[in-house]
């Protein structure tokens, strides 16, 4: 098969912004149900929670909030891929030359989830804080992002924006890297049982390699994202002292399938599509704009 061609990093912002604004619009209903789950505690099925929000606001209300999502998750992608694909090629020029591009991957996709989480958080933060003011559950009056971003920082100082920040890192760093490092392994193994080159790959088989890279990296970290949402949605001081103490406490009050992976199934049916669009999408927009000629790099 032919060697991969370069990525300019203005093609790969563009694809990578592109597919993840994509992706999250399609997955909002599921996004807004699934963090709303998860920030409470109790016994409330997930299909009475949808129930009570379709007949209280109507179908096109569970899109409400996707604007600050898109804002958010823009730029997080964006970065991630230019990461991505600049920490690829690093690791490919100081590796050996028989290293796999499975490992390559898994490596990149790791140091590019830690790099877009610091430098994106206080987003994610604000974003969190404005789904509760929109469901009624904070009372804030954030305006937009920026105006929430001021405000946290202001009446809870600066750490609050990075509150939660070790348990999403440390969730990141392996979700990230089993992603990017099982998307490459499926298309890889496609590749070479058909002996094409990646280009020839259908669209729908990058989609299926990417549903499935998601469910198995999101089975592996999801506790962590239980505990990024209860520390990014609680004001005040720290609601855990730390990670792992978080973990303990969930699992001794609420139990490990009721608590650490309380929503799990709901982030299934987010997940998969999220990702299988976004990781498709951003190959397939890549491919397109490289066809096209633009001379970014």
């Amino acid at each position: 098969m032919a060697s991969p061609k370069k990525k300019g990093w203005r093609e790969v912002v563009i694809a990578g912004g592109f597919a993840g604004a994509c992706a999250r619009t399609v997955v909002a209903p599921i996004e807004r149900l699934k963090i709303l789950y998860q920030i409470k505690s109790g016994d409330q099925e997930i299909s009475a929670l949808l129930r009570d929000l379709v007949q209280k606001e109507g179908l096109r209300k569970m899109w409400k909030g996707n604007s600050a999502a898109v804002i958010r998750v823009v730029p997080y992608l964006s970065l991630q891929f230019v990461s991505y694909e600049k920490y690829k090629g690093f690791l490919r020029e100081a590796g050996p030359p028989t290293a796999s591009p499975v490992v390559i991957g898994l490596g990149a996709g790791s140091l590019a989830g830690v790099t877009a989480v610091c430098a994106t958080y206080p987003l994610d933060v604000v974003r969190a804080r404005m789904a509760l003011q929109t469901e009624g559950i904070a009372q804030t009056s954030y305006r937009n992002m920026f105006d929430a971003l001021v405000g946290v920082g202001r009446t809870e100082g600066a750490r609050a924006l990075y509150r939660g920040l070790a348990a999403t890192v440390v969730g990141a760093a392996p979700y990230t890297g089993l992603k990017f490092g099982f998307y490459e392994f499926f298309k890889l193994s496609w590749c070479e049982h058909y002996g094409i080159d990646e280009n020839q790959m259908h669209g729908g088989v990058r989609v299926g390699a990417g549903a499935t890279a998601g469910l198995l990296a999101l089975s592996a970290v999801y506790p962590f994202d239980v505990v990024r949402r209860r520390m990014q949605t609680h004001k005040g001081g720290a609601r855990y002292p730390s990670v792992w103490s978080a973990i303990v406490t969930i699992a001794q009050k609420e139990g490990v399938r009721r608590g650490l992976y309380r929503g799990l199934s709901l982030n299934y049916l987010k997940t998969i599509p999220n990702v299988a669009i976004y990781m498709s999408l951003y190959d397939i927009t890549v491919k397109w704009l490289g066809e096209r000629e633009h001379e970014f790099a």
